[in-house]
């Protein structure tokens, strides 16, 4: 149910962030840039030359002044005014160069860095994804990766550019006077005092948003796709409407702080850059009268005063910003540094199915405290038809994940043809084996793509025949394009039915050596059931088919059963000897059918 889900979500997001050392995180960001270099030398280039330009511009003012206004040098006033245009002029087009290459930078960055977030989203183990909303992922892929491409090509950029003026600009300040530069930057530790004061404040915030907005994008992700469920019980959907409000609330409050944060730093900095303006005008006009300094002089001190206390106020909110980006960072950084619990071993090979034999042996198997299995043994014969069944949660389903190696057992082995399975490379292991899950997964494209998903390679031609071996031929009629018609997201506009007979048509299209039926037809009427069954009979000849079921109908066509009933396999043997004995599995015969069963005299 959706709350069931709502309150999982909560629980999963509560996870105490991983703080990673800033140092870390920059050596980790460099590597992820390196590619990128030569963009990144072209705007150092680019910016080499604006900063000298920047630095010069204000000194030219004074020679205006100086040379030419004061000195009455019409001459003079006429070609430092002209250079003057020209720095501009130039500083403002290089500028413009440079944020267009920062920009492009940005977006190869948010590529890079997403599709390594993806890659290895496929290949991380089913239960991190399991354990975690898939709200928390998508916010992950993102907020917190767009945050970070803003600052590290974007800010970091213009954070360079804006420390290498402030050195120009009090260099240029101290060759002209010495005394009045110290008096002007005399604020400058003040600012950077509560720059670190601010930013400790401002990481701490972020870090907390940065959950808050995964919570709540998991909160709204899980209502939407749960929300008929919700309408349909009154009573829970206001359960999930007080859930959604107390995070957004949460949400909202963070935010708050962090606005809070961000509002008292520009107007601190302001009153600090008014007292150092007043010092300017002070003791530069002391020194004036005094005869000690030029107004030319003092005009150009404004200029870098303005062209320094630009630049520190945009390194200050730069410093501030990168707080949310280092949060955001650590979240990315930890996802793409956590190792698959389940990856190819030193010793994998491509190994190729021949027989299909399955062995297990000894296994034991458990999801953290909750043991699942406990010293299990069974085998299935090449090309046996084998049915596994037992109560809800006796573990059916973790032993088809075992098979196909979704998880590793802690102990014991799995082998198929003589073979541990860590002995295949996960590719060649899962080339020949399919599996039909009990709830399709279908994608957001045509038909004939979701069929072809696990086989791309295959053509239009071998899909027909596999629809036509099933006898689907009328499922695709009746869609409005056929094969070209377009499954909406989920398969919304698809029945159950015709989701799962699609994900069928794609794990016989693979022809693979295992078939693992994980309750597939339980979402199938019975017509349509009885009409996949009938195409199996043929289909799954020359081929080891392990199908998991709830409902007995299913297991009719298997040679052989299995019960399982808290991790233990409790019973063994075809579906009559089953019966005869009077176990588990004839109890759950009668519960389905309504019908009495009663054990043979002698039957063990």
């Amino acid at each position: 149910m959706v709350w069931h889900i709502m309150h999982h979500a909560e629980r999963a997001t509560d996870e105490k962030p991983v703080e990673v050392p800033t140092p870390t995180l920059i050596k980790w960001l460099l590597r992820i840039l390196a590619p990128m270099k030569f963009t990144v030398l072209a705007i150092v280039a680019i910016s080499i030359v604006t900063i000298g330009l920047n630095v010069v511009t204000p000194y030219l003012s004074k020679l205006i002044v100086d040379k030419g206004i004061i000195a009455m040098d019409v001459n003079a006033l006429v070609f430092y005014t002209i250079l003057a245009i020209l720095a501009i002029a130039a500083g403002a087009l290089l500028t413009a160069l440079r944020r267009y290459l920062t920009a492009y930078l940005n977006q190869r960055l948010l590529f890079d860095l997403r599709r390594r977030t993806f890659q290895h989203l496929m290949e991380i183990d089913v239960h991190y994804v399991t354990q975690r909303p898939s709200g928390r992922i998508i916010s992950l892929v993102t907020n917190d990766i767009a945050a970070i491409g803003e600052v590290v090509s974007m800010g970091a950029i213009e954070f360079l550019v804006s420390a290498s003026t402030i050195v120009g600009a009090i260099y240029m300040m101290a060759i002209m006077h010495l005394t009045l530069t110290l008096a002007v930057t005399s604020t400058i530790p003040i600012m950077f005092l509560l720059t670190k004061f601010f930013a400790k404040k401002a990481r701490e915030v972020f870090r907390e948003t940065r959950v808050k907005v995964s919570q709540l994008t998991s909160s709204v992700e899980q209502s939407v796709s749960g929300v008929r469920v919700a309408q349909a019980f009154t009573e829970r959907r206001h359960i999930d409407a007080q859930s959604f409000e107390r995070i957004s609330r949460e949400t909202m409050a963070t935010r708050v702080k962090a606005i809070l944060i961000s509002s008292l730093i520009r107007p601190s900095l302001d009153s600090i850059r008014a007292l150092s303006f007043a010092i300017l005008v002070g003791y530069g006009g002391l020194l004036i009268v005094s005869h000690e300094f030029t107004i030319g002089g003092l005009l150009a001190f404004y200029g870098y005063t303005e062209s320094f206390f630009r630049p520190i106020m945009m390194v200050v909110m730069f410093y501030t910003t990168l707080q949310s980006a280092l949060a955001a960072a650590e979240r990315v950084y930890t996802f793409l540094n956590s190792e698959p619990a389940v990856k190819d071993t030193p010793y994998a090979k491509d190994l190729e199915i021949h027989d299909g034999e399955i062995v297990v042996e000894n296994v034991s198997f458990s999801y953290g405290s909750n043991n699942v299995f406990e010293n299990i043994s069974f085998k299935v014969k090449a090309g046996e038809i084998l049915a596994i069944v037992g109560p809800t949660g006796a573990g059916k389903t973790t032993l088809a994940n075992l098979i196909m190696r979704l998880y590793d057992p802690q102990k014991g082995r799995i082998l198929i043809d003589g073979h541990d399975l860590r002995e295949f490379t996960l590719k060649s292991l899962r080339k020949a084996t399919a599996l039909v899950p009990q709830e399709p997964i279908l994608f957001n494209d045509t038909v004939l793509e979701n069929i072809r998903a696990g086989f791309p390679e295959a053509s239009r031609e071998q899909v027909e025949g596999v629809i036509k071996s099933l006898g689907l031929e009328k499922l695709i009629e009746s869609l409005p394009q056929g094969y070209d018609t377009v499954v909406a997201p989920g398969g919304e506009n698809l029945s159950v039915g015709q989701r799962q007979l699609i994900s069928f048509a794609r794990a016989m299209l693979k022809n693979p050596k295992i078939l693992i039926l994980d309750e597939a037809t339980s979402s199938l009427d019975s017509r349509t059931e009885s009409m996949i069954q009938e195409a199996m009979v043929k289909l799954l000849k020359g081929r080891t088919c392990i199908i998991i079921a709830h409902r007995l109908a299913t297991v009719k066509l298997a040679n052989r059963i299995i019960v399982l009933d808290n991790g233990r396999i409790v019973e063994e043997g075809t579906h009559k000897q089953l019966l005869r004995r009077g176990g588990l599995y004839a109890k759950l015969y009668e519960t389905q059918f309504g019908v009495l069963v009663q054990p043979s005299i002698g039957s063990s």
